[in-house]
């Protein structure tokens, strides 16, 4: 019965040994290697595009203010009224225009009176000149008394035709036919020179929006580009064209206006999406799926060559569907690379594609 048992303790040993050698032997020798997926590089030419929101504006648009501070006496436009053009958006009133100008013209009045004796001065002196009994120094000193006169009297008609039109712009006038937007001061309000009262908006008919664009769009976007625009609540799509695009500035984005063409149908105010697009350069495309550590400083993948996995380091850029480009990297068109079973594969590791 010992015996028996020390054979069977033996044989059990020997499997055990057996087992062990065969769990040591390496992929290379059993010609297996790790199974996995691969994917494909290829150049592609990739559609970018953006969806920004905006707002409907009429193109026509205006802020009018006074020249001059004073109160506002007189708003006879709301918000919505509808106005002409010429039409008085307020009036003003500011105590120290009228005296001004009543001092101007009594000024203008003193010197025209002065003026019309000066003249008759030269003309007796004149005629005292010509009979012998009034000497050139007489002539002269009267003759230049009579020009001082009229260079006054100019001066003082300058300054009353300054303070007559700034009278006049104490009221305000509608510079386009359109309508109020909004009111930005109320009767009995006082109103600093250049503050805005009310804000108009021309017709509906011409309409543009504002958008901001983010960093790189604006390079490669052109006054002229088609561009597509939709109605956020209606879901209507109506054509417009980039009108104006503008070029950012470090923490300001690069501002665009997009024009609507005739019939769009829409009304200023109205909230919309604006659709851009564009052809980006030429680029590498590589299946996303392919990347390990897309979001981390140590970005790669795995490229098959000669039944192994070479990790290769790449520099991600933007992503197109179930693809993505490469800013950087060592790979080329063509190249196989891993896009499945690759979590715990390392460099150099022998690998099975999978069919």
């Amino acid at each position: 019965m010992k015996a028996w048992r020390l054979s069977l303790a033996y044989a059990v040993l020997i499997l055990l040994v057996a087992c062990n050698n065969a769990g040591d032997t390496p992929p290379s020798a059993t010609g297996d290697g790790r199974p996995v997926r691969v994917g494909e590089v290829s150049h592609a030419t990739p559609e970018l595009g953006l969806r920004l929101p905006g707002v409907a504006r009429a193109v026509e648009r205006a802020a009018p203010a006074f020249l001059q501070s004073g109160y506002l006496v007189e708003r006879p436009v709301g918000r919505g009224d509808t106005v002409g053009a010429g039409d008085r958006l307020a009036l003003l009133e500011n105590p120290v225009l009228g005296p001004t100008v009543q001092a101007a013209r009594a000024r203008v009045s003193e010197f025209e009176t002065r003026l019309a004796q000066q003249a008759r001065e030269l003309e007796r002196v004149e005629r005292l000149h010509a009979r012998g009994l009034a000497s050139d120094d007489e002539l002269d000193r009267v003759r230049s008394a009579r020009d001082a006169g009229r260079e006054a009297l100019a001066q003082a008609q300058a300054t009353l035709d300054e303070g007559r039109a700034q009278l006049a712009r104490a009221e305000l006038v509608a510079p386009f036919a359109g309508s109020v937007v909004t009111v930005l001061a109320e009767p009995g309000d006082y109103v600093a020179a250049g503050q805005p009262v009310v804000e108009l908006a021309g017709s509906d008919r011409a309409l543009e929006i504002e958008v901001a664009l983010p960093d790189g769009a604006a390079r490669v976007l052109s006054v002229g580009d088609s561009v597509e625009v939709v109605h956020v609540n209606a879901g209507t799509r109506v054509a417009a064209t980039l009108r104006e695009v503008g070029r950012g500035t470090p923490g300001h984005p690069a501002r665009a206006i997009v024009a609507l063409d005739d019939g769009h149908g829409l009304r200023s105010g109205d909230a919309v999406q604006v659709h851009l697009a564009w052809t980006a350069p030429r680029a590498l495309l590589v299946p996303l799926a392919a990347i390990a550590g897309p979001a981390g400083r140590d970005a790669h993948v795995f490229r098959v060559v000669d039944g192994r996995a070479e990790r290769v380091a790449v520099v991600p850029g933007r992503l197109h569907g179930d693809r993505v480009t490469l800013v950087d990297g060592g790979l080329a068109a063509g190249d196989t690379v891993i896009v499945s079973g690759l979590d715990t594969l390392l460099d150099g590791d022998t690998v099975r594609v999978l069919r």
